[in-house]
């Protein structure tokens, strides 16, 4: 038997799109800091992978940009390793 889902409304669609473009921006941001940082010491993806734990192929995403497969944990962690500070702030 498939579950039925109730029809979102347009408001409650418009909300579930801004919340995934927020989202996309701060693991862009939080992305870009660590390629900014990585390109800064004049690492490769390998000294990179190793300086950072992660593999090469992850640090090989991170590089190309590949943001789908990184979450804002994950990218957050990256940066706490680099000895960067993360702070969220929540407004109106």
């Amino acid at each position: 038997m498939l579950a039925t889902y109730p029809q979102l409304s347009d408001k409650e669609t418009l909300a579930f799109a801004i919340a995934e473009a927020e989202s996309l921006k701060i693991r862009t941001d939080l992305m870009l800091e660590v390629q900014h940082y990585i390109r800064y010491q004049g690492w490769n993806a390998e000294e990179a992978a190793l300086a950072l734990r992660q593999t090469l192929p992850q640090m090989q995403n991170l590089l190309n940009g590949e943001i789908s497969r990184f979450t804002a944990e994950q990218l957050i962690q990256i940066l706490c390793r680099l000895g960067r500070h993360v702070q969220i702030m929540v407004t109106d």
